[in-house]
């Protein structure tokens, strides 16, 4: 029998089984199905019913229902899990048949595929400079979207197909190559993206190649190139460069060989076309840290490129290009060379704060303090005109500070010492500039431009600190009144400047997330009392309208009261005043949003119970007129106003969470707020109200958790012991003794307090009989019905001893020595009565508030 009659026969019997298995699972889904719907009958029967009225043979249907449903279920489980089985043994047997003739047969056109593709395209798309010209993005299309190089050395493939994809692969390189090598700018154009595609898609051909493709990229880059090919070539070099940078084989051949020559090839083409800076300052930037040792020969080249950018007459144009640099300059302070990385980190960090200085020396005239001049960039001196130099010399400030702030955040590969001390109070002098200027005596007029420039000044101190704050993390601790004074500084909003009062909410959020208290309070109250301030919005309602009515302009024919005014309706001019408030938005609003809550969740009792109060109002407000429409805006406005409603939900939330001792309630405000919220357009504002809610929740239905008991073991035992000789004087009393101690006095007492009923009831009588014949006050006799308790009853409860003592007395009227009254002629004040009661054991009960507690 043949191998296919074989697999026939078996294909044909596993698919029998699988049908008959198939068949028997369905017939128990609908046996269970039957039997959940009788289960469901007999329970709502049940549910309907008492319990007692279910009688016994109902329990029992009830209960055979319940095994039979879950025998029936527990079957189709396991006839579910034979199904499957049977399918998976068919399924493999497939794939083990046809497996090895599907795959040979795919392989063979795929490849077959590709190798005509990649025909066609060298011989017809790629023939001459024309068709280059004409094609060029029709290949590029073709290589990008199908992977021609991934059957290089593929196995299963017949030796005719293998040998036509490896001839038309060959065809392919020398085509390619001969076009990087071209005669016009398209070609070369058109070479350069081959290479760097092909080499992208087979790592085979670019570790074959990457010797004669970097040679030949070098070589355009030394010739007079428009401006895209010389960009292509630089960023085909940088990913060569990154793809063999990792391999120990090409460090030899490539990377020693091709680094330096490409270093000083790209120094050298600066010159020629300044317009690629900033794709150079990127290969130098990679180049100084992927090989910190092989670009030592040009470090001095290169910083002084770096610097030549850096002296601030480019950082209003184009700032990009500074960053650029100076995070070059970073890489380069890495590199070694003469001295060592650290002395060379410290000495450029050193040189950066050295301008910054002598720019703020400039700006307000004043020499250096220190007995030696500090250390300085090579840079241009400033002009002699101050109108000039002022500008010029907060641009170099800006520039520097991009120094500072690159050196920070370059990752090292050393252990270097950051001198925070300088760094800080290089900062600090940046924040007091505009103070310093506007205290200055000094009649010069070149001090009117230093407001303009105060934003641009202290937003480069802040940068300093929020970098210092990132860079330095719990290293800063002993630093942050410095800060403190820093910031308060800036917040003195001498220059009103919405990015300055950005960047100083950006800054307070961050050191108040990461330092909490040990930051706030070194911050003066009238900061926080600023911030708060921020968050109201500018609001603006529309001018009334006066229109006037017809009756007006007419002669009216109506007669005048006595005091002049017509009495017709219509002679009143109509004014139509618009209640819709206009809210405007802006950056200011959202970061001290951002400040407050940073507040309210790690530093909430800076708030005073007012300042808490006017900023829970505030928010409340806001979110309320956004619930019940009672702003008119744009449509445009409205979508922007998305990230602002959401930080008010936040704040709300931040509050409830963090409540204020004297704070008024504001939940059932909030709870309403998040309600409403749900229904906000924005996903982001919907989650974060959502999320309020389930936060808020346990606060509005408070609940403990289920308490379980454990089982009687001997430590529960022993705890019990415990507890009982804690509740009682005796070491041996337990708390079951205790207990029916306790039920005993409870029945006693229910007792006593029957028999006092009985018994006070004829002394009740003699003592209203006597208080009609008598003029004491009755507060007096109040004290007088208690009697006198011995000292070896005081172990009794003391109504016990008086409803005893009441039962014995006999029916009589009582004494005067009892109620300590005196003759009736005579006339008692209350006082007097008082101070003849001073004897007695019992003292008067006086009610908190009353008037006697002050006799």
């Amino acid at each position: 029998m043949s191998t296919d009659v074989a697999a026939s026969i078996l294909f044909g019997d596993l698919r029998d089984a699988y049908d008959k298995q198939q068949m028997r699972v369905d017939t128990l889904r609908t046996a269970a199905g039957k039997l959940e719907a009788q289960f469901l009958v007999s329970v709502r029967d049940r549910a309907t019913q008492r319990n007692s009225s279910v009688s016994e043979k109902e329990r029992q249907a009830h209960d055979e229902l319940r095994r039979l449903l879950n025998q029936t279920r527990q079957r189709l489980a396991e006839e579910l899990q034979h199904l499957q089985w049977i399918r998976r043994r068919h399924n493999m047997a497939i794939i083990n048949r046809k497996a090895h003739n599907r795959f040979l047969s795919g392989m063979d056109d795929k490849v077959a595929r590709a190798e005509r593709t990649l025909s066609l395209l060298t011989t017809t798309f790629l023939a001459n400079t024309e068709a280059v010209k004409a094609n060029i993005s029709l290949v590029l299309d073709t290589v990008l979207s199908q992977n021609l190089f991934a059957y290089i050395d593929a196995t299963g493939v017949s030796v005719e197909t293998a040998k036509r994809y490896t001839s038309a692969v060959q065809k392919w390189q020398a085509r390619i190559n001969s076009l990087v090598t071209g005669k016009t700018s398209e070609t070369r154009m058109a070479g350069v993206l081959l290479v760097k595609h092909t080499a992208l898609q087979s790592p085979q051909l670019l570790s074959e190649n990457v010797a004669k493709w970097t040679t030949s990229l070098l070589g355009v880059l030394g010739k007079a190139e428009v401006m895209p090919v010389l960009i292509a070539t630089l960023q085909t070099l940088l990913a060569f460069i990154d793809a063999v940078r990792d391999v120990p084989m090409f460090y030899r051949d490539i990377i020693s060989a091709q680094v330096p020559r490409m270093n000083q090839a790209i120094l050298a083409m600066v010159d020629k076309n300044p317009d690629l800076m900033s794709q150079v300052l990127e290969v130098l930037d990679r180049s100084a840290t992927w090989f910190p040792t092989l670009f030592r020969p040009s470090i001095d080249k290169a910083e002084a490129l770096c610097l030549r950018l850096l002296d601030g007459s480019d950082m209003r144009n184009s700032p990009e290009l500074c960053e650029q640099a100076a995070k070059c300059l970073a890489a380069l302070s890495l590199a070694g060379g003469k001295i060592t990385a650290e002395e060379r980190w410290f000495q450029c960090a050193q040189q950066a704060m050295g301008t910054i200085q002598q720019c703020i020396d400039h700006m307000m005239c004043t020499g250096s303090d220190a007995s030696e001049p500090a250390q300085q960039f090579a840079l241009p001196l400033l002009a002699d005109d101050f109108a000039v130099s002022i500008p010029q010399a907060a641009d170099r400030i800006s520039a520097m500070t991009e120094v500072l702030i690159a050196l920070l955040t370059q990752p090292t590969h050393v252990d270097i010492p950051v001198p925070v001390d300088g760094i800080l109070g290089i900062a600090s002098r940046l924040a007091m500039v505009p103070v310093r200027a506007g205290s200055s005596k000094n009649a010069r007029s070149e001090y009117d431009l230093i407001p303009l420039l105060t934003p641009q000044i202290q937003r480069a101190s802040i940068r300093i600190m929020a970098v210092l704050a990132i860079a330095l993390g719990s290293h800063m601790q002993p630093y942050l009144s410095a800060v403190a004074r820093a910031v308060t500084a800036i917040n003195t909003r001498q220059v009103v400047s919405p990015a300055l009062n950005v960047a100083l909410h950006c800054l307070l959020q961050l050191y108040i997330e990461r330092y909490g208290y040990g930051f706030v309070m070194h911050l003066p109250y009238d900061l926080v009392v600023s911030t708060a301030d921020d968050i109201c919005v500018q609001q603006k309602t529309k001018a009334a309208k006066v229109t006037m009515t017809a009756s007006e302009s007419a002669p009216s024919s109506k007669k005048r009261g006595g005091n002049g005014k017509s009495r017709g309706p219509n002679t009143f001019g109509v004014i139509e005043s618009a209640q819709a408030t206009h809210i405007h938005w802006d950056d200011t609003v959202l970061a001290a949003l951002k400040t407050v809550l940073a507040l309210l969740q790690h530093t909430p009792t800076v708030f005073t119970s007012a300042l808490r109060t006017r900023v829970d109002s505030q928010v409340l407000t806001l979110l309320m007129l956004f619930a019940i429409g009672g702003m008119e805006m744009p449509f445009a406005s409205r979508q922007s106003d998305a990230p602002h409603r959401a930080l008010l939900y936040r704040c709300l939330e931040a509050s409830i969470l963090s409540p204020d001792p004297w704070q008024k309630a504001i939940l059932p405000h909030a709870v309403s707020a998040f309600s409403a919220g749900l229904a906000d357009p924005s996903t982001a504002v919907r989650d974060v109200c959502a999320e309020a809610l389930v936060t808020i929740d346990p606060i509005i239905h408070s609940r403990l958790p289920a308490q379980l008991r454990e089982p009687d073991t001997k430590e529960n035992f022993s705890n019990e012991n415990q507890v009982s000789w804690m509740m009682s004087d005796c070491d041996n009393t337990s708390i079951d003794a205790v207990l029916s101690g306790v039920q005993a006095d409870n029945q006693s007492d229910d007792e006593d307090d029957k028999k006092m009923q009985v018994a006070d009831e004829p002394v009740v009588e003699e003592v209203k009989r006597f208080k009609q014949d008598t003029i004491v006050p009755p507060v007096v006799k109040k004290s007088t019905v208690v009697p006198v308790v011995e000292a070896r009853e005081y172990n009794k409860p003391l109504h016990n001893q008086t409803s005893q003592q009441s039962a014995a007395l006999p029916p009589q009227q009582p004494t005067t020595s009892l109620f300590n009254t005196p003759a009736p002629p005579a006339q008692t004040s209350a006082a007097e009565v008082s101070d003849n009661n001073d004897d007695d054991d019992i003292p008067d009960i006086v009610m908190e508030g009353s008037d006697s507690e002050y006799e």
